[in-house]
C-alpha cells in the first residue's frame, strides 16, 4: 500500500463509487486498519449502509456494522475476537450476519473456534469467516486507495 494514502494517521479507501477514511489508532496495527477496509469493500455491495467503529448502544463495539430498522442486519470484526466476546454477540443477536477476518493462514482453527462458541445456539443468520491472504494489501488494494475484491478471490466458509 502506497504511503500517499496516509494523511496524520487517516486513510482513504475507495470501492466503486464509494469512500470512506479510517483513522488508525495508536494502539491498532496497520493490518488491522487494512482488514476493516477489505471488509469494508467485500460486504459493500450487500450492506450499503455499513459504518465502522460506531457505537451500537452495546457493550461490545463492532469493527464494522449495519443496522437494520429493528436490530443489527450486519457485524464485521477483523482480526483476533476473544471467546467470550464472540460467544456473547452471536447468543445477542442471532439474526445478525456476522463476518470474522483473518489474516493469513489456514481457517481450520478458527471455524472450529466459531463452531463450538456458537453450539447450541438458535441462529438465524449466517457467521462467515474468512482469511485475507499475506499479500492482501498489495493485491487488492491499489496505489490510490481503490479496493477490489470479491469472495472469489479469497479463502471463506459460511457457517449456517
Amino acid at each position: 500500500m502506497d504511503s500517499d494514502l496516509l494523511l496524520k494517521g487517516k486513510y482513504t479507501f475507495r470501492a466503486g463509487s464509494r469512500k470512506v477514511v479510517m483513522v488508525k489508532k495508536s494502539v491498532e496495527s496497520l493490518r488491522h486498519v487494512v482488514m476493516k477496509a477489505l471488509l469494508w469493500a467485500l460486504y459493500l455491495p450487500t450492506y450499503n449502509r455499513l459504518q465502522v467503529e460506531v457505537p451500537i448502544g452495546y457493550r461490545y463495539k463492532p469493527d464494522l456494522v449495519q443496522n437494520g430498522p429493528d436490530d443489527i442486519q450486519f457485524w464485521a470484526e477483523a482480526g483476533s475476537v476473544g471467546s467470550q466476546k464472540l460467544r456473547r454477540v452471536l447468543k445477542r443477536f442471532p439474526h445478525t450476519h456476522f463476518a470474522l477476518a483473518t489474516w493469513g493462514g489456514p481457517l481450520d482453527s478458527m471455524i472450529a473456534r466459531v463452531a463450538r462458541q456458537a453450539h447450541g445456539m438458535s441462529r438465524m443468520a449466517p457467521i462467515d469467516v474468512i482469511g485475507f491472504p499475506v499479500d492482501a494489501d498489495g493485491r487488492f488494494i491499489d496505489d490510490r486507495g481503490t479496493i477490489r475484491i470479491s469472495h472469489d478471490d479469497l479463502n471463506w466458509q459460511r457457517i449456517h
